[in-house]
């Protein structure tokens, strides 16, 4: 079965055409499948992963994104936002004998954050703004 891979603009412009329909969208699947079904057309089939929808809502700006947590690995190290891939700011407090501690790690992207517990994203919401 042949697909093709739709532009950016064609992307958002179906995610606008959702948000028309629906105000909330309660997974990145449904999102997914919502948004395809408005780039059905009768020659082409376009599909579109759900890594790059995310991150392509996330960086548009005209939705917000409920990010719902469980805990993972406390000794794994994350490097970048499990969510949109940013960078991840360490948020650090002194301590009374001059040093630094890290408390948590923040995105400043899509406002994912994680403490000492790592917290691993496993559902999102997504609602118009």
């Amino acid at each position: 079965m042949v697909y093709h891979i739709p532009s950016d603009d064609d992307i958002l412009g179906a995610v606008e055409k959702v948000f028309q329909k629906y105000h909330t969208v309660t997974s990145q699947h449904k999102l997914k499948k919502f948004v395809e079904k408005e780039l059905q057309t009768k020659k082409k089939q376009f599909h579109v992963s759900e890594p790059r929808l995310r991150t392509l809502v996330l960086n548009n700006g005209r939705v917000h994104v409920e990010i719902h947590t469980r805990e993972g690995d406390p000794d794994k190290i994350l490097h970048k936002c499990p969510v949109c891939g940013g960078s991840l700011q360490r948020v650090k407090n002194q301590t009374i004998y001059g040093g630094e501690v890290t408390l948590e790690f923040r995105c400043d992207v899509c406002g994912y954050w994680t403490g000492k517990k790592k917290k691993i994203p496993i559902l999102y919401v997504f609602h118009l703004k």
